[in-house]
């Protein structure tokens, strides 16, 4: 009896054990802070091709972007860079395509800092997971970026939190595997950060830091452990 439950509680901490290393590593996202170009303070561009994020909707107003005193103290969220983009007639910016692919029994969560920039017009913004869609077409890397499109939404984050002038807030947006959703098992995963559009066309929203974690839900975590647990009783019986 006593060594069962030595053998019940091993299960269960190879259970918290699978939990913490499920996610103890975040999905790759190419450039996730807009860090690829080396800029001055106050230098900005609109050159982005190759560099993971391409345009949604807006016609590729968007780009880096390191932060002069004047706007959020000169300092970015996450490095030196911001990503900035203004949403064109409808919502628009950024979007990427991930090598990541929707899994069964997954729960993702997508955190993002979103900035209201001082001295531009504030109409909110959306951030985005989807599944499949098509990403830009790759360019000799001095380019605009190429536009994104397609993908089912899964979850998003449509204007949710509260942010002042020249600050940043945090953006979450949680997606826990619906089964109505298996036909987009094994396509990639997408995440987009959008400017709302609809405005008076002087909008401006700025990204920094995203990240996505992947992490199995508690039933499949369940099931290892239980298979671990069977794996210790087949020992036990030999």
């Amino acid at each position: 009896m006593f060594k069962r439950a030595i053998l019940w509680a091993a299960a269960a901490g190879l259970v918290l054990a699978l939990e913490a290393s499920a996610g103890a590593a975040p999905v790759a996202i190419v450039n996730p802070g807009f860090e690829t170009h080396v800029l001055a303070d106050g230098d900005w561009s609109w050159l982005m091709d190759n560099e993971g994020w391409g345009y949604v909707a807006n016609g590729g107003n968007l780009g880096p972007w390191n932060p002069e005193a004047d706007y959020y103290g000169g300092n970015a969220p996450e490095g030196q860079n911001v990503g900035w983009t203004n949403p064109g007639t409808e919502d628009g910016g950024f979007g990427q395509v991930l090598t990541e692919t929707l899994a069964a029994g997954m729960t993702y969560t997508l955190t993002v800092k979103v900035g209201n920039t001082a001295g531009y017009d504030w109409s909110g913004y959306r951030v985005q997971l989807l599944a499949g869609g098509t990403p830009q077409a790759s360019g000799d890397g001095s380019d605009y970026a190429g536009e994104v499109t397609g993908g089912f939404l899964l979850a998003e984050d449509n204007n949710t939190v509260t942010i002042a002038d020249d600050t940043f807030g945090t953006s979450t947006v949680t997606y826990v595997y619906n089964p109505a959703h298996s036909a987009y098992l094994g396509k990639p995963l997408q995440i987009r950060l959008l400017c709302r559009g609809g405005g008076t066309g002087e909008e401006e929203v700025d990204f920094d830091g995203v990240r996505l974690d992947a992490v199995p839900e508690p039933a499949t975590l369940a099931l290892l452990g239980l298979g671990g647990l069977s794996v210790l009783l087949g020992r036990k019986h030999r």
